[in-house]
């Protein structure tokens, strides 16, 4: 039942918004030879989640876009990859109702949120120059979900 303004603008804002904003990225890093492309997707792209096709379908595509860039550019010293944050403690869940909360951390078998610094090292990680052999993968941040 969603509408087509609502497909359209989660499709845009996430898979438009990451090809646009690696392609430009890939230009700067070809000259010298050297770059880290990290998309932040969500377990919704494997997982999917009930009346959120359009955010499962935007992650997936990231997913794949980031594994045909991540062959695309391996030879011009470029990795691309994905983080896949589980269920983050942000300013998000101030607007989900408890009974959604409890449900979610249901599924986390830590049994507990994830930090912003938990999702933030992950990306550092793929992005340091130790990182050369980690190409188009996608690291899962979520607790075990």
């Amino acid at each position: 039942m969603m509408s087509a303004d609502d497909w359209n603008a989660v499709l845009d804002t996430n898979l438009s918004g990451s090809f646009h904003m690696s392609k430009y990225a890939v230009r700067s890093m070809m000259r010298r030879k050297y770059g880290r492309i990290v998309f932040v997707t969500s377990p919704a792209a494997e997982h999917g989640f009930a009346g959120q096709g359009n955010y499962a379908a935007s992650k997936a595509g990231q997913i794949g876009l980031m594994r045909a860039l991540a062959r695309e550019v391996a030879r011009k010293g470029i990795t691309a990859n994905c983080v896949s944050p589980g269920f983050v403690e942000t300013e998000f869940l101030a607007d989900v109702s408890e009974e959604v909360k409890k449900s979610h951390l249901a599924m986390v078998p830590l049994g507990r949120y994830g930090r912003p610094e938990e999702i933030a090292w992950a990306v550092v990680a793929l992005c340091a120059p130790e990182a050369t052999y980690v190409n188009g993968s996608v690291l899962e941040v979520t607790g075990g979900i």
